[in-house]
């Protein structure tokens, strides 16, 4: 298993697809300013997008709910990991503190940054996932910031 690299959100965008669609897409970055995008749902990129902004929904979304379960529980997320891309996806798992146990959990990687950032968790992914994935600078000027797609 390789290294752990610390990773921030750097923001959810929309992409046109090579078929003309449009789809989500989260931006991961490293200390070294490498960048891995993850294709997400829409309603993930939406939690995303409201948790980096700080918006609070009327009432609360499934995220939202979770993390409030959590804290009722005396539970913690501790950090998220994405760990693994195989032909084309990404695998990660959540870790939760409970009675000074950690907890791995399998979850999908939009649910763990989702989560890790409502709870100001780290998030990390495998050095091996990240050379594998990183993109070119380039590669993402056509993106548009989710606000605008709004």
């Amino acid at each position: 298993m390789g290294s752990l690299v610390p990773v921030s959100v750097r923001g959810v965008y929309i992409a046109e697809t090579a078929g003309g669609a449009f789809a989500p897409v989260v931006l991961l970055e490293d200390e070294n300013s490498r960048i891995v995008p993850i294709f997400v749902g829409l309603s993930e990129a939406m939690s995303i997008h409201n948790a980096l902004s700080g918006e609070v929904t009327p009432r609360p979304m499934t995220h939202d709910l979770f993390i409030s379960i959590m804290e009722s529980l005396n539970a913690r997320i501790t950090k998220a990991l994405i760990d693994d891309l195989d032909e084309g996806v990404f695998y990660a798992r959540i870790t939760i503190g409970f009675n000074s146990v950690e907890h791995e959990i399998d979850a999908r990687p939009s649910d763990c940054v989702a989560l890790a950032l409502r709870s100001k968790a780290s998030i990390h992914m495998r050095e091996e996932v990240i050379s594998g994935s990183c993109v070119d600078k380039s590669d993402l000027e056509n993106l548009m910031n989710i606000e605008a797609y709004l």
